[in-house]
């Protein structure tokens, strides 16, 4: 059953810039066909520009500075203790599990939790002893600090940024800073309440499952904006030629 206290307590805040707006009629065009009864106040983050639908606020931060400083004026201008972050080429590939989602949040604030990840990348490393579709993110984890889709407390999350750090930076150096922390990181396991693709877009291009879910979802994709990723891009991003180098170079 939905909890109306639970909606006043919690927003989605979807993370964005300038230079990613042709992002964002794909992005909420599967969000809203994926999750049409959301009840939570939904923002979006940017430099200036404005994203035209009622159902959204924009949260304007001005000139480009680092991704923290950013996000931590996002974060600031929004009145809700808990903040379900996501990024703008986060795109829904099926139909959001609302329910669970409230029984999630529910766990949040019963247990006084820093943060509940939603999409398990990476999933947790032990189980939770009284709810087998969560585990913890144990101190010391890798990436225990990641800006996948979750549930966060919001003082928790300022309290874990530093100004002059990128996005990169932060799940890196921030992920340490969590070990100084004593509120538990908990993850889903295996399957997600709000099913994505974890990157729609890589290095400033489209990445090639984005660009089919898009068209079989009826949505056009402003490609004078940004291009696809290459075949040559994939291999690159593969790690292969890095790899390649260094036979190389043990060998000569």
């Amino acid at each position: 059953m939905f909890d109306e206290t639970s909606a006043n307590n919690v927003a989605i805040l979807v993370t964005s810039c300038d230079t990613y707006q042709d992002l964002w009629e794909p992005f909420f065009t599967l969000f809203f066909r994926y999750w049409q009864d959301c009840p939570y106040p939904i923002y979006l983050g940017s430099n200036h520009k404005i994203y035209d639908d009622q159902r959204v606020e924009t949260i304007t931060v001005g000139e480009e500075r680092d991704w923290s400083s950013k996000f931590r004026y996002m974060l600031e201008a929004i009145p809700h203790p808990y903040i379900f972050i996501m990024m703008e080429d986060y795109l829904l590939t099926q139909p959001v599990d609302a329910d669970w989602i409230e029984r999630l949040i529910e766990h949040v604030e019963r247990e006084g939790v820093g943060c509940m990840r939603l999409f398990p990348c990476p999933g947790p490393d032990i189980p939770c002893p009284n709810n087998p579709d969560i585990g913890i993110l144990s101190k010391g984890a890798d990436y225990r600090l990641s800006l996948q889709a979750a549930i966060w407390d919001k003082e928790v999350l300022l309290n874990l940024l530093r100004e002059g750090e990128s996005v990169w930076e932060l799940e890196i150096k921030g992920t340490k800073r969590t070990n100084d922390l004593d509120v538990p990181f908990l993850s889903v396991i295996d399957d997600s309440p709000i099913p994505y693709i974890c990157t729609g877009v890589n290095k400033g291009k489209w990445v090639k499952d984005a660009v089919e879910l898009c068209k079989k979802e009826g949505i056009e994709i402003d490609f004078t904006s940004r291009s696809v990723q290459s075949p040559v891009d994939l291999f690159i991003r593969s790690g292969i030629m890095g790899k390649l180098f260094y036979f190389i170079r043990k060998n000569l």
